[in-house]
């Protein structure tokens, strides 16, 4: 059997066509809309090996001095950063912005180059990520030297700190891993160490929370180990009704606390000692801790002088399930449940934000600004368009969760509000990047990066290209069976202001 790859290469003995021509399948839904935005946009298409699926991804991180200290698969690359930074030339005086700062690539990057830059970011354990990855000018490598030598030494003494899971996380430890985690938690907080060793050891914590658990993301979800209670119990259930158990993954021998630790320790510590050779030119940047709709409505206006950012993409996935474990790490608690409605209306929970900013807008005494934001949403015929091809896939029963319906709508409105905004608050002639995927809901394609440039040029903004990686973006096994193979575009989209 031929193994079918999630992503497209492109066939070189064939002549590239970058539009897409039909997009919704069998007709069902109306896309004249979209065919008629994909002809005015596609002088603005354009294939380039300059771009790759590793340099928009996490992928091009793993092994990089700084960026791989935590893992954050949402995250695009340091190098893409970079060479973003270069091809806009953007200068050690100018200040950009990354209004979707995840891991904080984009401030990193910056702060290497002496930049200015200001990003913002709801997710504590992103904010733990900065905290800790910014001071790595400032560690003192005979103390972090002095630490390696103490846990190999010396075990912490015994605690009563729990850890205080969330509902989707219990049984994600075995017992002892899971007490071992919490008293080297409690060890190194009360050990005599600077404060900045003491951010670090929880950034190392945090991050070998997957390696040490029964767990392992993937993609909207936590697959589990068929080893976890979590799953004996549910398998239990599901024999007793007379149904299959499920296999569950096997993760193998699991490392323990100390030698994951460690391990992780030793390869900062050299990342450290190598960074600290360099000299790096004066700049300030800031992460800001909230939800970029509201944030960027308070911003200066014409400040910035760029944007690199990627918002989460409009496929279901929801960062505080992904991350449970972190954040049930950081003590988050109930408030995840606050933080799923804050993020960008990316999964099929998400309520609609618009009344709430509608009256945040009228609180900061710009409601006009609310409303010329959301006639433009109101006007848009692609929009209007891809909502009503939803609806009549849902009559046909052809969509599994209602939720998807109201999650494009909001997805794309809240966007414009975030493109409005960044066009106010940066300069003339600034440059912005957005990275993006195309998705497909039941056989309708929604051109996410043309549709986005749409709505960004509405809105102010000059469309300047839409560079197209040579690698496509495949479709789940489910469109694939139902509506066919289609190559879907991975993009970065580039504006600019007038």
């Amino acid at each position: 059997m031929t193994q079918l790859s999630f992503f497209f290469e492109p066939d070189k003995q064939q002549p590239k066509i970058l539009t897409q021509g039909v997009f919704s399948h069998d007709g069902i839904g109306e896309d004249k809309e979209r065919i008629t935005l994909e002809e005015n946009y596609k002088h603005l298409l354009e294939e380039t090996d300059e771009f790759n699926r590793q340099l928009v991804s996490f992928q091009a991180n793993k092994t990089e001095t700084l960026h791989s200290w935590i893992k954050y698969r949402e995250g695009f690359s340091a190098s893409l950063v970079d060479l973003l930074i270069k091809k806009y030339k953007f200068e050690p005086d100018d200040i950009i912005v990354d209004p979707f700062a995840g891991s904080c690539t984009t401030l990193l990057v910056a702060k290497m180059r002496g930049i200015n830059a200001v990003g913002i970011e709801l997710l504590p354990h992103c904010h733990l990520a900065w905290e800790a990855k910014s001071r790595a000018f400032d560690y003192s490598v005979k103390e972090l030297q002095k630490l390696e030598k103490i846990i190999h030494n010396a075990l912490p003494p015994n605690t009563t700190k729990t850890f205080k899971h969330l509902t989707i996380t219990k049984t994600a430890f075995p017992p002892q891993i899971e007490k071992d985690l919490m008293q080297y938690s409690e060890w190194f907080q009360n050990l005599e160490i600077s404060t900045n060793t003491k951010i670090l050891c929880q950034l190392i914590l945090t991050s070998i929370l997957e390696e040490i658990s029964y767990t392992r993301k993937d993609g909207q979800y936590l697959r589990w180990d068929g080893r976890a209670k979590k799953i004996q119990v549910y398998n239990q259930n599901r024999l007793a009704k007379g149904k299959k158990a499920i296999k569950g993954i096997n993760k193998g021998d699991l490392p323990d606390v100390k030698n994951a630790f460690l391990t992780k320790l030793e390869k900062i510590i050299t990342d450290i000692i190598e960074l600290q050779k360099e000299q790096l030119s004066p700049s300030h940047q800031q992460l800001i801790k909230g939800n970029t709709l509201f944030e960027l409505a308070t911003m200066k206006k014409d400040h910035f002088a760029g944007v690199i950012t990627s918002p989460p993409y409009a496929n279901r996935y929801d960062y505080t399930r992904t991350y449970a474990l972190e954040l049930a790490f950081l003590d988050i608690g109930d408030e995840i449940f606050n933080l799923r409605q804050e993020q960008l209306s990316c999964t099929v929970e998400n309520k609609s934000k618009l009344n709430d900013l509608e009256e945040f807008y009228k609180k900061i005494g710009q409601l006009d600004r609310f409303n010329s934001i959301s006639e433009v949403i109101q006007n848009n015929k692609v929009l209007s368009e891809i909502n009503t091809a939803l609806v009549k896939r849902m009559e046909l029963n052809e969509i599994n969760n209602k939720g998807v319906l109201p999650m494009i709508n909001q997805y794309f409105s809240e966007l414009t509000f975030v493109f409005a905004e960044l066009q106010r608050i940066c300069k003339s002639g600034a440059y912005i990047a957005f990275v993006n995927d195309n998705v497909r809901y039941a056989g309708e394609i929604i051109p996410v990066d043309l549709l986005s440039t749409n709505l960004a040029e509405q809105v102010g903004f000059r469309p300047v290209k839409v560079f197209v990686l040579p690698q496509r973006k495949g479709n789940s096994s489910q469109q694939m069976s139902k509506y066919g193979r289609v190559a879907l575009r991975k993009s970065i989209t580039i504006w600019q202001k007038a």
